[in-house]
This record gives structure tokens, C-alpha cells and sequence, in this order.
């Protein structure tokens, strides 16, 4: 069965990196993602078989807005929803937020999931869309991220 797991906050870096450092350092997942990148405020959601990591996502916090940053699914596991129970977890962890919810892609079927998902493009470019959804009142990341935990590591069955 595979778990879903949410990295926030001040959590265990070296457990994190033991589990996604391939994403972040092998040439095959740099060429396909040449912008991941790790930073404090991200909070990261991963889903593991065996103890090892086949999809993920994060979340980016801005002044304004949440930003639903990279997406990832191991080829042989696509076509299997693991795309949305990622991208689930994320509204689920922003329900309470308040704040806008922007994205971007160069994938067709993923901007078409976004529209059905009450997202608009607002804008394109030759290559990317980017889509913004309103999440109720908008409020800001610095008067809503002191009712987030400090650390935590959250499993679930999916």
C-alpha cells in the first residue's frame, strides 16, 4: 500500500533527503525538473512503495498567494491518480488558508485538470500556462503560517 507523507515546518532534513536526494541530484531527474529546488517555507508531500519515493509535490508560501509548485510522478507509476492524490493533499492542506492558489505548467492535461478544478489561466506564454485560483477571503501567509505546526511528518493510507 502506498503512504502519503507531508514535510513542514522544521522537520528532518536528513530522513527528507534520504528519501528525495535522487530528484534533486541525478542528471535524468535535473533535465526533467531543471527548476526543483528546496527552500524553508516549502512544505513537500510525497507517496512512497517500499520505503521509496515514486511521486511527489510541494506547496511554496509567498507573501500573497500559495503557489502550487512542482509535480512529479515516476513514469511507470502515471496513469494511476497518484497526480491527484497529491494535488488533493495540497487543497486539503491549503483549505483553511484563505489565500489565492497559483500554479503554471507546460502540460495540456494537467492545465485542463486545473480548469476543471476552478482554475483560471490568467496568463501564457510560448510555452506555460499559469493559472490562478481565488481560495475563499484572501489573507496572507504571515497572518495564517503561525496556525501551522511547527514540525511535523503526516502519514496516511491512500
Amino acid at each position: 500500500m502506498n503512504n502519503i507523507h507531508c514535510y513542514e515546518g522544521n522537520y528532518d532534513k536528513a530522513l527528507f533527503y534520504s528519501k528525495m536526494g535522487r530528484f534533486f541530484a541525478e542528471e535524468r531527474y535535473i533535465r526533467q525538473m531543471p527548476y526543483l529546488r528546496n527552500k524553508p517555507e516549502k512544505v513537500w508531500f510525497t507517496v512512497e512503495e517500499k520505503e521509496q519515493v515514486i511521486a511527489f509535490s510541494s506547496i511554496d508560501f509567498k507573501d500573497e498567494y500559495v503557489e502550487f509548485t512542482t509535480e512529479y510522478v515516476e513514469a511507470r507509476y502515471r496513469r494511476k491518480g497518484l497526480f491527484r492524490v497529491l494535488t488533493d493533499a495540497r487543497f486539503e492542506y491549503c483549505q483553511d488558508l484563505k489565500m489565492p492558489i497559483k500554479t503554471s505548467t507546460n502540460i495540456g492535461f494537467i492545465k485542463d485538470y486545473y480548469v476543471r478544478r476552478g482554475f483560471e489561466v490568467y496568463r501564457m506564454t510560448k510555452n506555460y500556462w499559469f493559472l490562478r485560483r481565488d481560495n475563499q477571503e484572501a489573507s496572507t501567509w504571515k497572518e495564517t503560517k503561525r496556525t501551522r505546526p511547527e514540525a511535523t511528518i503526516r502519514n496516511s493510507m491512500i
